[in-house]
């Protein structure tokens, strides 16, 4: 038998953020799989105002929780946890192993890892350090089968000692939109740029080249509007691919325009971020920082282009043919039909379940 965890719960605010939209796609996945769902009731933590007792006793609660929705699961089956989970638990490895004693495999589906932004210079204190050994170490270190993001991550993950030989590569993110149009690619439109627009998360949305067009979508923006700045405030995920309206989407991060800089700029030379699938199958090519981990995949498909620094934008659009332009269109489109049926989790998931892990 084949299950997969499925966390049940709701947060203020996340209806307007890609937060759970890509749990979402791949729980539809899986399902169309024959995987079976175990729902986990995600109970609410206040962790802001526990005492360290109350932070003990809710991970023993959350372990136990957790062991009892994992007791059907046996000899012979497979179990495929999407990580991390929502309630972060420094005692889910004991669950796993509980589970792989009973002689079934477990499969990680990774769609974010704190170890590796510490790996790139993010400083954490020796507490934090140590939750990070508990909560995503062992566990990486426990299961049969990881699903990383691309090979930068693999290559990563396997330089800081975890076994290469688990390790199934997914390539990008599906983005599943049930029944939607796809956004007007306009040759000549402004550049999108879609997500969490917060000054300490997307510093250079505040800092744009001049002489083109943005249109900005999402939460947290503070910037004020100007002739080539609009912002339009923010949309459900599976209403965002009808609404934006842009030549190209842009995927970018950090606090810079000049590179993709700090943590967030510096996790891109790992990651695959999930706005590139977003505009992918909105039907709007992308531009993407050069030695993004996902830049290679740009070009390989010809689904968009690559650039070191935002400055280069207004150039590059304003040299670009317009049969050329068209092409990148038809190319995003093609990818668009993978990315909405979920292509890459299924081919993921399949290698997973095949490969002698």
């Amino acid at each position: 038998m084949k299950y997969y965890t499925r966390e049940i719960w709701s947060e203020e605010g996340y209806q307007r953020t890609a937060g759970i939209k890509a749990r979402d796609d791949v729980d539809a996945v899986l399902g169309d799989m024959g995987f079976a769902a175990l729902d986990i009731e995600v109970p609410a933590a206040d962790r802001e105002h526990q005492s360290t007792a109350d932070k003990l006793r809710f991970h023993r609660d959350l372990s136990r929780i957790w062991s009892e929705c994992l007791t059907p699961v046996g000899s012979g089956d497979v179990l495929l946890i999407q990580f991390p989970i929502v309630n972060h638990s420094v005692l889910l490895s004991r669950c796993v192993t509980q589970v792989r004693r009973r002689g079934a495999r477990v499969i990680l589906f990774i769609h974010d890892l704190e170890i590796l932004r510490t790996a790139i210079g993010k400083r954490v204190s020796r507490r934090e350090s140590l939750r990070l050994r508990l909560e995503e170490e062992s566990l990486l270190r426990n299961c049969d089968g990881i699903i990383v993001h691309n090979s930068s991550m693999k290559r990563k993950l396997s330089e800081l000692g975890f076994s290469a030989g688990k390790m199934v590569t997914l390539g990008i993110f599906d983005y599943l939109v049930p029944e939607a149009g796809f956004s007007t690619a306009e040759y000549e439109g402004p550049v999108v740029i879609a997500g969490a627009l917060r000054p300490h998360k997307a510093g250079y949305a505040y800092h744009l080249p001049s002489g083109i067009p943005f249109s900005l979508y999402g939460v947290g923006y503070e910037g004020e509007e100007t002739r080539d700045v609009q912002y339009f405030g923010s949309f459900p995920p599976d209403e965002l691919p009808e609404v934006m309206r842009g030549s190209f989407g842009l995927v970018w991060d950090g606090d810079s325009a000049d590179t993709c800089s700090g943590t967030y700029g510096e996790y891109m030379r790992i990651n695959d971020p999930h706005k590139t699938s977003l505009y992918l199958a909105s039907g709007l090519p992308v531009i993407i920082w050069k030695e993004a981990a996902l830049a290679p995949f740009i070009e390989h498909y010809h689904c968009g282009i690559t650039v070191s620094s935002l400055e280069e934008i207004p150039s590059k659009i304003a040299a670009m043919p317009r049969t050329e332009y068209d092409e990148i269109v038809r190319s995003a489109k093609r990818m668009a039909e993978r990315l909405r049926g979920g292509f890459y989790t299924r081919r993921a998931v399949s290698r997973a379940l095949e490969e002698e892990l």
